[in-house]
């Protein structure tokens, strides 16, 4: 093998790796910026109700009528409200699925907290118009989640 020859590898070879590092950075920034996807900011968060409504006609009059401002005030939207569930796999112990979108995990808990929802939340409960089971999740990051 010449000496121009491998010059010119020995060159090349160098010039690749210097590419690769710049665009791979030298382990540890890529280990960063895995890290900071993981740990990135969510966007957003959902509430979803999982239920069973013992007494349709009150509950829709005295409870679930009186939401919609609350939500609105506290920046929630429904996004899915229905008894129409098709179940893919495993039991269905509710017949109702009331989905929401909220600006973040401490937006559905005020509301939650809210004294007005609280009241309304006191009267289904006393009435035992329904069973109810209620998870907040945040959104993922990104397109999803905005």
């Amino acid at each position: 093998m010449t000496l121009s020859r491998s010059l010119f590898i020995a060159a090349g070879a160098g010039i690749a790796g210097l590419c690769l590092g710049l665009v791979i950075g030298d382990g540890a920034d890529l280990n960063q910026a895995r890290a900071d996807e993981v740990e990135a900011p969510q966007t957003g968060a959902y509430m979803i109700v999982l239920g069973t409504v013992y007494d349709r006609p009150a509950f829709m009059s005295r409870y679930a009528s009186q939401l919609a401002g609350l939500y609105e005030r506290h920046g929630g939207s429904y996004i899915a409200v229905t008894g129409d569930v098709t179940t893919l796999e495993g039991d269905t112990p509710f017949e109702s699925v009331v989905m929401s979108r909220w600006p973040d995990v401490e937006s559905a808990e005020a509301f939650w907290a809210d004294p007005d929802y609280r009241a309304l939340a006191d009267l289904r409960i006393e009435n035992e118009w329904g069973d109810f089971n209620v998870v907040v999740v945040p959104a993922l990051p990104g397109p999803q989640g905005e």
